[in-house]
């Protein structure tokens, strides 16, 4: 059975009409019986009826009231006397139809194309018997409406809006839009993936004969442009089937760099239009710390598409059976890529622990201040010298608590007298705990020493022109008495 024949429409609600009629009762006079609608004889009446506008004159007219026949009008004959007496109720005019037909519109078209078609053209059975009426199928629409030479039948005819209306303005419950047939260029392979976005460009009307927006929305999280939007919606209460996604994977992500480089270069609105067909934001936060670009798309509980659902999986360079051994080369030249996925806990869950996969030997922290003396850039590779150095030593009370507290410098005799040749050689490490305001209190024209900071030699003149900002750090004004 061809599509055309899945609803109740205008086109086949004719033969369903002139088929809802009564019979003589079998069983004697004055039986009243109500008959079926596929039970109508109309053979049987053809000598009572010699047209078929005598009851159906709402066909030409366009009046749907005038469609069906009065049930009283039976009564003429089915009297209870004569004939038995039944009881008609008509089947009710219109309802849930895919198909855009109208009888007096066709019958003008058929007219102007210099065509004859009488009511048997479409609704009769045997060619030699007037009132054989025969349940009219799609297929005997494409008797005149046939597709193109070579083209697949029904689907490959004129435009579906020809002859149907979208499915969303059709009324059919969800069921019966899932049980239309799938035409078998759906079937094609790489349709999912490449072929339907083509196909919905060139001819979204098409689309929508069949499909709903929640059909598209039920895949695509975003990034389909206004395509989507211009799909009709099902009106609301409309139980539509269950629209499981499926996200075949596209040909550029099947390179073996791809996880390693599907990021760079990529601005934000080609990140939203393109990933965003598949991906939600869960999907990028499963390997990515920063999401980065990725906060543009919709979170997977903001959509009705659940999106990929991607699974973190390590990247091919982390495969490697050595890849513990030597990945502190790859950190080393490339911190920025491992802190993609990785944050400092990560390297601390194994280079902080005790045992043979600790970076440092045990009791390390207890000796650690002669090995880190020199070298803040090594340790740094791992270590926020102003976090987590401090958070330990603060926790233990080795940190400075003004000039008169050295704290971790207490076991250095006149420590703060000898400082200056120490913080000149490592500043960097002094700022793991000092701030600039400590230094303050004493090397500024505010300080209670105003002690200079400045080496011997030092050419203030230059400094000053070079950057006048620094100096007023120390010095609230020009120390030349320029500008006030």
């Amino acid at each position: 059975m061809k599509t055309a024949s899945l609803g109740v429409s205008a086109l086949v609600l004719l033969a369903a009409v002139l088929a809802v009629m009564s019979l003589p009762a079998p069983h004697g006079v004055g039986a009243s019986v109500i008959q079926e609608a596929e039970a109508f004889p109309h053979d049987r009446h053809e000598g009572l009826f010699p047209l078929c506008t005598g009851c159906h004159q709402g066909v030409e007219t366009g009046e749907a009231a005038d469609v069906l026949p009065d049930p009283a009008s039976c009564s003429g004959c089915h009297d209870g006397a004569e004939l038995d007496a039944v009881e008609w109720v008509p089947p009710s005019p219109g309802g849930a139809s895919l198909l855009r037909y109208d009888h007096p519109a066709h019958a003008r078209s058929v007219a102007e194309a210099g065509q004859v078609a009488e009511c048997g053209t479409c609704h009769g059975g045997d060619p030699g018997r007037r009132m054989d009426v025969a349940p009219l199928e799609a297929g005997r629409c494409l008797e005149c409406h046939e597709a193109p030479a070579g083209s697949e039948p029904h689907f490959g005819g004129p435009a579906c809006g020809t002859c149907h209306v979208t499915a969303a303005a059709s009324g059919l419950p969800g069921v019966a839009l899932a049980a239309l047939p799938v035409p078998a260029g759906h079937e094609r392979a790489g349709f999912v993936a490449v072929g339907h976005g083509a196909d919905a460009g060139g001819g979204l009307e098409t689309c929508a004969t069949c499909h709903v927006q929640q059909r598209c929305t039920s895949c695509h999280v975003t990034g389909a442009g206004d395509a989507i939007a211009r799909m009709p919606e099902a009106p609301a209460g409309v139980r539509l089937p269950v629209m499981a996604a499926h996200y075949p994977v596209p040909a550029s992500h099947a390179g073996g760099a791809f996880a390693e480089e599907h990021g760079r270069g990529l601005a934000s609105s080609e990140a939203v239009r393109t990933c965003g067909t598949c991906h939600t934001q869960d999907d990028c936060a499963s390997c990515h710390v920063d999401p980065g670009v990725a906060a543009l798309l919709p979170a997977r509980a903001e959509t009705e598409a659940p999106g990929a659902a991607l699974v973190r999986r390590l990247p091919p360079t982390h495969r490697s059976p050595f890849f513990m051994a030597g990945h502190a080369t790859l950190a080393s030249a490339d911190a920025g890529s491992c802190a993609t996925c990785h944050t400092e806990a990560s390297c601390v869950a194994c280079h902080d622990a005790p045992g043979p996969a600790a970076f440092h030997p045990q009791n390390f922290a207890s000796r650690h201040s002669s090995a880190s003396f020199g070298a803040t850039a090594e340790c740094s590779n791992c270590h926020d010298a102003a976090v987590f150095c401090r958070a330990c030593h603060v926790e233990a009370g080795l940190t400075a608590t003004g000039r008169l507290g050295s704290g971790y410098h207490d076991a250095e005799p006149v420590w703060l007298l000898r400082h200056g040749q120490a913080a000149r050689q490592e500043l960097e490490s002094c700022a793991s705990c000092h701030r600039q305001k400590e230094c303050l209190q004493c090397h500024s024209q505010t300080g209670a020493f105003r002690v200079s900071p400045h080496r011997p030699g030092f050419d203030a003149r230059r400094a000053w022109e070079s950057n006048p900002v620094v100096c007023t750090a120390c010095h609230l004004r020009s120390p030349f008495g320029e500008g006030g």
